[in-house]
């Protein structure tokens, strides 16, 4: 829960900043750059500086958002450029979504070394308490709820352009209001955004009607991978290296794509285990493994168990080790709470 005190403090720190430096956790969705762009129309209104960092690419169905290319870590900004002072300019760093230094690969040795003040911006039960100043509700369907709090706390304008990037922010992690966290209040924010200038049907179009032919085979392929266990319960896919590099598709292309098999009646759990790059160093790759749930399992406790994080009914983790290990240990987690 973000009480007055926290809202105060939060605009106090961005009052007194001049240079702002912005990021949020790695593989950006919906509500972390929608998040992004209202803070970057917010903080220039007030007169602000801002530097936006990505900490990976940015997926083409998010980039309507942006009127330029945002940069990106180790592609635009070198790791050396980023300890060698090429941040120290800012006098305030804003961290979105996310509350944890595993979300923020390279840059958490940069951040933990750092002097500057940090806000932190969240709505996860877990996190590292990375901020100064720190707004977390995990009571909020996204942290782009927690951004619209704080313009109503501060009384800062509200634009047509901020209502459309907050709405793309609340309806892209309530699964466009279908999730179990689309509650009263995401709906009475949605309706105020709305009534500020965001088109749903326009949006919409653009987040999920705008697959390149690459995903979808992507997607094809994902679900020719597909396995039921326990009696229908739980819908186990995955992504190989081959996949990608047979369909031309990228990393960034899997993002939702979970969601598809949870239109099976049975399935109460779903989990994608999307193979990662070679690990030079460690010679061999492992698996990002992505969990949803209808609500019968906790997939946060899953993740957290191997060092992941998330929500109850959406989670993720890092996992090494070939494919068939890594399935059997997440299937044998689930197993335990079904049974």
């Amino acid at each position: 829960m973000v009480t007055e005190t926290d809202f105060q403090q939060a605009i106090q720190l961005i009052e007194r900043a001049r240079h702002i430096l912005m990021t949020c956790h790695t593989r950006p969705d919906g509500d972390a750059v929608g998040s992004m762009r209202a803070m970057m129309d917010v903080l220039t209104g007030l007169g602000k500086t801002v530097q936006p960092l990505l900490l990976s690419p940015l997926a083409p169905w998010y980039e309507f958002l942006f009127d330029e290319r945002l940069p990106v870590l180790t592609d635009d900004i070198s790791l050396e450029q980023l300890h060698n002072g090429r941040l120290e300019a800012c006098d305030l760093v804003l961290i979105i979504d996310t509350n944890s230094y595993v979300q923020l690969p390279e840059f958490d040795r940069w951040l933990r070394e750092t002097h500057k003040k940090v806000l932190v911006v969240d709505h996860h039960v877990t996190g590292d308490n990375l901020g100064d100043v720190q707004l977390i509700d995990t009571a909020a369907a996204a942290a782009g709820e927690i951004v619209l709090d704080l313009i109503r706390h501060a009384g800062w304008p509200m634009t047509t352009s901020i209502a459309e990037a907050l709405f793309v922010a609340l309806s892209t992690d309530s699964g466009w209001f279908k999730f179990a966290n689309a509650d009263a209040r995401l709906y009475r924010n949605a309706a105020e955004l709305i009534e500020a200038g965001a088109d749903p049907a326009a949006i919409y179009q653009k987040l999920y009607q705008n697959f390149s032919p690459a995903r979808m085979q992507l997607m094809v392929r994902m679900l020719q991978s597909m396995e039921l266990h326990g009696g229908g319960r739980v819908a186990i896919q995955h992504i190989l290296r081959r996949d990608f590099d047979q369909t031309g598709a990228t990393g960034r292309d899997t993002e939702n794509l979970i969601d598809e098999c949870q239109r099976i009646g049975s399935v109460e759990v779903a989990v994608l285990f999307v193979e990662l790059g070679q690990d030079q160093s460690r010679g061999h790759s492992g698996f990002r493994c992505s969990l949803r749930s209808k609500g019968h399992v906790d997939v946060r406790a899953i993740a957290q168990r191997y060092g992941g994080g998330g929500h109850t009914m959406a989670s993720g983790v890092n996992m090494e080790g070939d494919l068939d290990r890594v399935k059997q240990i997440i299937l044998d987690a689930i197993s335990e709470q079904l049974s």
